[in-house]
């Protein structure tokens, strides 16, 4: 009997020792924390009756690529548009849609992978927005990559809207 507890905890502790093992060699990481899209402001910047929110949507399995999508989507945005950052009229945040309280994210935009989405939000509601898809086939070249997301963003935020 003795012996059957001692192999059974050796056998969970190396069970967990592999499952962690895994999560750090696929990049898998804990959920972030992440607001909801009707409450995406942090309590100390000012609310703007509109404003623009761009979200890269990720799961929990993060590669190198996907981790390399969300850096240049940040780095585009925090280079052009610091400004706009500042006074929150432009929102940047990561969110993870494997968390239930996100899963719906997945159907709102139509994904099946990770994105970056821009929002527009007006008086707290979602009023249109836009997929920027062709961050998939830039990666591999990051100047035409920040270039493409300051452009939709830019556009996306001169937009007239009713």
């Amino acid at each position: 009997m003795k012996r059957f507890i001692f192999c059974s905890t050796l056998m969970i502790c190396m069970i967990g020792f592999l499952a962690i093992s895994f999560a750090q060699d696929t990049g898998l990481q804990p959920a972030d924390d992440v607001q909801p899209a009707d409450t995406v402001a942090s309590e100390n910047q000012e609310v703007s009756s509109e404003k623009v929110v761009a979200s890269y949507l990720h799961g929990n399995r993060r590669c190198m690529t996907c981790r390399k999508l969300e850096a240049y989507s940040e780095e585009a945005l925090t280079t052009a548009f610091q400004e706009e950052l500042e006074d929150s009229t432009l929102i940047w945040r990561t969110v993870n849609y494997d968390q239930k309280e996100n899963e719906h994210y997945l159907k709102d935009y139509s994904l099946y992978t990770k994105a970056l989405i821009l929002s527009r939000v007006k008086d707290g509601s979602e009023v249109e927005w836009k997929n920027l898809a062709k961050i998939w086939k830039l990666v591999g070249n990051k100047e035409e990559f920040l270039k493409y997301v300051q452009k939709e963003t830019r556009a996306f935020m001169d937009k007239e809207t009713d």
